[in-house]
């Protein structure tokens, strides 16, 4: 069980705290530092109750439902509990080594060397280069270093040792320290993948107590090092080879890969790409493009790696598909070079640390967090109902919703499984004297077309707004004027506002050069070069410490990073839109909304 950061718990119901037949519980392997704290995350079975839970962990039901903020004993299947970690639990009996490590600036004294600086503060200079990503051997008079500042020191042992435990990996335990698998395993010569329980690792070393953080090179923001000319990544399938062809035998269609791909699908990412790079050269940036033509075989994969100018870049845009993410994410963090994918979709997992990575589209579970921060600071007096499917991908969004709903103490929302209870559970929920906010995450363009065709005859006398994912607009044989008539609004994680005339401009340049309408790669090209080059162009290479800072006019995308332990930067920004009129309006600018 993954998730990249657990920024809250999820509320249990429906089941009876008590049972008759209590189901036996396994102490979770997953922990998280959540606010400081150390918590197990435990999913509750069929069957189990706070009683067992709190017998498990022996922690009080108090404390459990203190730490979800509960208000009853209720649990259910699937949720997810935050169980207050004590320490002999955590760390296994294995012999805390005493040292407890703070962190403090360093500025270079004439004469001092990186060797000399880690005796004065009982490191190593490995360790004060893992605590600044990037530092060379040459520092230089008035350069600011992080170093560490030990408060005890009572080693034992100048190892830090980590005892396998029952479903561990390598990767999960590489991450809990925010190291590599390659730097796990140069630690412990000839380990390999088959671990056991009890196995016990070499994590780090004495002055590693404290995991360096997920941070590149701090930079000055005010005063920042900026260079010359920047040399620019773009990893995208082209599929030159099948550019060429022109006939085909039609009974060898199926055989035939000429059929299966077709050259250029994302081009018009780079051509929005090339309108990004002409307006920063027009604002006095230097830039040199290099374009590599990547697609899923291992031939391109190999080509683009051994190219002498790749280590050089000082930003990667790719790739666009997830087959070598991890081992373009690896190039990335050992060559220190920022690396933003172009996925489709946010939906990925990076196998490896890398803190120069960043996700600029908001996957689910990212728009889960920006609609419950929507919902908190424009829609504070509404009813929400969270109404979803059994699917794992739409049942997992709703619980991250619930969750985060409870954690912000919203005051008046309710979860229906439709599988389970149908449009009855939905309006059983209506509430006469507010609005009504059904945020409906189901599928299916049979099931939603009576779905929406029956809401309808509940507006009559309730306040209802519908949200419904964006997919939606894709159905061909749905009733638009029912979508209008409920007031739809939709999110995800880009939005074309054909109103701005920005947008107008844009796609008639685009019209222009290219002969073609802009889809929505071209805007995504377009925003994603102006974003990351500005961020550049102002901050230099190390414009990860400064990016919240970085305001950038972008015509689709919008940008808001949560900076995520071992993977880098995630756009939780999500864009929103209304129905009117049979068309589609920007919510966000009415709401003043970013």
């Amino acid at each position: 069980m993954k998730r990249k950061i657990i920024i809250t718990t999820l509320l249990a119901f429906f089941a009876s705290f008590i049972s008759f037949a209590q189901v036996a519980v396994e102490i979770s392997t997953e922990v998280d530092i959540i606010n400081g704290k150390a918590y197990y995350i435990h999913e509750v079975k069929e069957g189990q109750t706070l009683y067992s839970i709190s017998k498990a962990y022996k922690v009080s039901i108090d404390n459990i439902k203190e730490a979800n903020k509960m208000t009853d004993n209720q649990l259910k299947k699937g949720y997810l509990l935050k169980i207050p970690a004590k320490k002999e639990m955590i760390e296994n009996n294995v012999e805390n080594s005493g040292v407890q490590v703070g962190m403090e600036n360093h500025i270079v004294q004439r004469g001092e060397t990186l060797y000399s600086i880690a005796k004065l503060y009982e490191t190593n200079v490995d360790y004060i280069k893992k605590l600044n990503p990037g530092l060379s051997d040459n520092i230089s008079d008035g350069q600011v270093i992080i170093v560490p500042v030990k408060n005890r020191v009572e080693v034992k042992d100048s190892s830090r040792i980590h005892i396998v435990e029952k479903g561990e990996t390598l990767y999960s335990i590489a991450k809990q320290y925010l190291i590599s698998v390659k730097e796990l395993k140069d630690l412990n010569p000839g380990l390999d993948e088959n671990i056991q329980p009890g196995q016990e690792l070499i994590v780090g070393f004495e002055a590693s107590d404290v995991v360096a953080p997920n941070d590149t090179t701090p930079n000055n923001c005010e005063d920042p090092i900026i260079l010359q000319e920047y040399n620019i990544a773009l990893l995208i399938p082209l599929r030159m080879e099948y550019a060429g062809a022109r006939i085909f035998r039609s009974d060898e269609r199926d055989e035939n890969d000429f059929y299966k791909f077709t050259p250029f699908s994302y081009i018009q990412f780079y051509e929005g790409l090339k309108f990004a790079i002409d307006t920063m050269i027009k604002s006095g940036m230097n830039i040199n493009l290099f374009v590599y033509d990547l697609d899923d075989t291992d031939e391109k994969l190999e080509k683009v790696l051994s190219s002498p100018d790749l280590k050089n870049m000082h930003l990667i845009l790719g790739p666009f598909t997830q087959t070598y993410l991890d081992t373009l994410s690896a190039f990335s963090y050992e060559h220190k070079i920022p690396m933003a994918s172009c996925f489709l979709t946010g939906e990925i997992n990076l196998r490896e640390i890398n803190p120069y990575y960043f996700n600029p589209v908001s996957s689910i579970y990212y728009q889960m967090v920006g609609l419950s921060e929507f919902f908190k600071e424009s829609k504070p007096d509404a009813n929400v109902i969270i109404a979803y499917q059994g699917t794992p991908m739409e049942k997992s969004a709703a619980m991250v919703i619930d969750s985060l709903m409870k954690d912000i103490e919203y005051s008046s929302f309710s979860a229906v499984n439709l599988t389970e209870e149908g449009l009855k559970g939905v309006s059983a929920k209506f509430n006469g004297s507010k609005e009504n906010i059904i945020l409906s995450l189901a599928n299916g363009e049979i099931f939603i077309s009576n779905y929406i065709r029956n809401l309808n005859e509940y507006k009559k006398n309730f306040n209802v707004t519908l949200m419904p994912l964006p997919g939606w607009l894709n159905y061909e044989n749905l009733d638009l004027e029912f979508l209008e008539y409920l007031h739809s609004q939709f999110f995800g994680s880009y939005f074309i506002d054909y109103e701005r005339e920005d947008v107008r401009s844009f796609t008639k340049r685009f019209q222009k050069d290219y002969k073609a309408d802009p889809d929505n790669l071209a805007f995504m090209g377009y925003d994603f070069g102006v974003y990351f080059l500005s961020a550049l162009h102002e901050y230099g290479t190390n414009f990860a410490s400064c990016i919240d800072s970085l305001n950038v006019n972008t015509l689709s995308t919008g940008f808001k990073w949560v900076k995520v332990p071992g993977e880098g930067y995630h756009n939780k920004c999500i864009k929103l839109y209304k129905m009117h009129d049979l068309q589609l309006w920007d919510i966000n600018k009415d709401l003043k909304l970013d």
